[in-house]
């Protein structure tokens, strides 16, 4: 097959595509049986401090949250370090729908097309952080905050702290009670996750702020 119109040999990119289907992913569905697909965003160090070098996070890498409304074709961005409306960050965000845009129609999926303008970027009401080292935990916030109903606006950053230790605790007490279980995680393939994951529905959920 030739390229596509975006430029992506999609018969060498299966593991993308796999993805997509939901068949790389233990407790995976496919992208386009749900509302929302909440993916975490890695802006690399060159691109970060290109655009900002006297404020940059201490690592160089940012993490920021996108919502893809996939029935809606929209994304709509959350980001704790850039200010909403930020070009650079929604320049950055506009390859990645011009990925999932050509695979979508690779994949023959009604209502989109190997272009990037079928998906629109909107900006979300976010928090903003004052430290220049917690952006991945504000993105775990907001995803959390969202897929249960509330607002992200009470994600704060005098709470971190206590984000961090509840985090901890949470994956330590997993961790244990797999331990006590006799639970091993199972490999990050096709029919090997935590349960039939074909008899699973879909998340859904109302549309996030």
């Amino acid at each position: 097959m030739k390229n596509s119109k975006s430029g992506f040999n999609w018969e060498k990119e299966q593991i993308f595509l796999n993805v997509v289907k939901g068949l790389e992913i233990a407790c995976s569905r496919p992208f386009m049986e749900v509302n929302f697909v909440y993916i975490p965003l890695l802006i690399p160090a060159a691109s970060v401090e290109s655009r900002r070098r006297s404020s940059v996070t201490s690592s160089g890498n940012h993490w920021c949250l996108a919502v893809w409304n996939v029935k809606g074709r929209y994304i709509t961005l959350y980001d704790s370090f850039f200010s909403p409306g930020s070009s650079f960050v929604s320049d950055y965000v506009s390859k990645f729908c011009q990925v999932l845009s050509s695979a979508f129609s690779y994949l023959k999926v009604p209502g989109y097309v190997d272009n990037l303008s079928e998906i629109d970027i909107l900006w979300g009401s976010y928090t903003i952080q004052t430290t220049r080292t917690d952006c991945g935990i504000f993105m775990i916030k907001y995803a959390e905050m969202l897929m249960m109903n509330k607002s992200i606006l009470l994600v704060q950053q005098k709470q971190v702290k206590e984000y961090r230790k509840q985090l901890a605790v949470d994956l330590w007490s997993h961790g244990t009670w797999k331990q006590q279980n006799g639970y091993e995680t199972p490999l990050e393939m096709l029919d090997h996750d935590y349960g039939d994951h074909k008899h699973v529905q879909p998340i859904c959920h109302s549309q996030p702020e």
